[in-house]
């Protein structure tokens, strides 16, 4: 089975043509088939992106290292899956000494758990004192109806794919000014384990965007990922910490493409303007809407599977009005499932985005550049209000 991630034929190659960059800003990431758990079950992770994350008890040297946290510029703030975690961190208290507690809304399910507080170290960088969601806390197993509703609870390293989610985008907070009021069914407050009500959260409060509290190197982040020809079973690059901070994090040539206050650019594609499209790290393949691309059977349900590799191009365009033209390939899910080898990675995995519904209605008017776009290049993801070499975030730039 093959399962829709986004906040995953031919030959099998991957091509490094730089060596890894180095510096305390530098920290090792991989694309594998996920978490023991996950990577022996009968639906293996694909096209994601994971890294070690440290953390530690705010202010002290207790600290546990946990493997396998997706890497996601689709979101903001760390999350871990409870039963990974060994550690006693205290919990968030708004300003009445209530429990803080959050519901994710996921394309495909929602996930549910307090917010605690922690130290976080990746590479050398430090963010103290951080909010982070314990998903599945065991504390906090009384789920909210308007958090679950009729969607998959994903509390679970194995419903996840993943021990957590480290979320780089470029927004601070996860939610920002929509959820600084009640009503939206994301952020509770507590007043026992089992007594949540649905409220506003100031923005201070909110899961925050880790890299934002770093000493420096706190404007953006770099993915940088070798190409992959076809498939493979295992993926290493870097994720480098700020944008124009230091001698190993500059812009370059690179293209920046300006965002909305959504996070959104544009993407032409089939001679259609798709308004609501994005970057995201977090997806495990291009998802856009293309009737004429067969779709596959119940084993890769959502994907695409057409009778013949595809060579495909589409524009991206920033709200400056900075474009480029990419260049993609798709081929059939079910074949890439029936190679009879561990795919990890693959560069040619797509999906029709038109058969995706969320909580915010259908993704028909978006293309999703997941993680294939990442193969082979280095993007930046800048944060908004923070300044940079080429300007204020947020923008995506490669």
């Amino acid at each position: 089975m093959l399962s829709v991630a986004a906040c995953g034929g031919g030959g099998s190659s991957v091509g490094n043509t730089t060596p890894p960059p180095t510096g305390s800003n530098v920290q090792a990431i991989t694309v594998d088939s996920g978490p023991t758990v996950v990577a022996n079950s009968s639906n293996p992770a694909i096209n994601t992106l994971y890294t070690t994350v440290k953390i530690c008890v705010p202010g002290t040297s207790t600290c546990q290292d946990i493997d396998h946290i997706q890497i996601d510029t689709g979101s903001s703030g760390l999350r871990i899956i409870s039963t990974v975690l060994t550690l006693s961190l205290p919990l968030q208290k708004d300003s009445n000494g209530n429990t803080v507690a959050e519901c994710v809304h996921l394309v495909d399910g929602s996930s549910w758990g307090p917010l605690r507080l922690a130290d976080i170290k990746i590479a050398d960088e430090v963010a103290s004192n951080q909010q982070v969601q314990i998903i599945g806390d065991s504390a906090y197993q009384t789920i909210p109806n308007d958090c679950i509703g009729t969607a998959t609870a994903e509390n679970t390293v194995t419903a996840f794919g993943a021990n957590g989610i480290l979320g780089v985008g470029p927004f601070l907070q996860d939610c920002g000014s929509s959820c600084v009021t009640a009503g939206g069914a994301v952020y509770y407050t507590c007043t026992s384990s089992t007594a949540c009500t649905d409220s506003g959260m100031p923005l201070t409060r909110q899961l925050t965007n880790p890299v934002t509290a770093f000493a420096t190197d706190n404007n953006g982040v770099i993915i940088q990922l070798p190409t992959v020809n076809g498939t493979t079973s295992s993926v290493s690059g870097s994720l480098i910490f700020g944008i124009g901070t230091q001698g190993n994090n500059g812009l370059g040539n690179a293209k920046v493409f300006t965002l909305d206050d959504s996070g959104s650019l544009s993407t032409t594609y089939n001679n259609t303007s798709l308004s609501h499209s994005f970057i995201d790290s977090g997806s495990n393949a291009y998802f856009f809407p293309d009737s004429t691309i067969r779709l596959c059977g119940s084993n890769a349900k959502g994907f695409f599977c057409p009778t013949a590799t595809l060579n495909l191009s589409a524009t991206i365009v920033g709200r400056s009005g900075t474009s480029a033209a990419v260049s993609f390939s798709v081929t059939s899910a079910e074949t890439l499932l029936s190679t009879g080898k561990v795919v990890a990675a693959a560069s040619n995995l797509a999906g029709s985005s038109a058969d995706i519904n969320t909580s915010n209605g259908s993704l028909s008017q978006t293309f999703d550049w997941g993680l294939p776009f990442y193969f082979g290049r280095n993007v930046y993801t800048a944060i908004e209000t923070k300044n940079t070499s080429a300007g204020m975030g947020p923008y995506f730039a490669f």
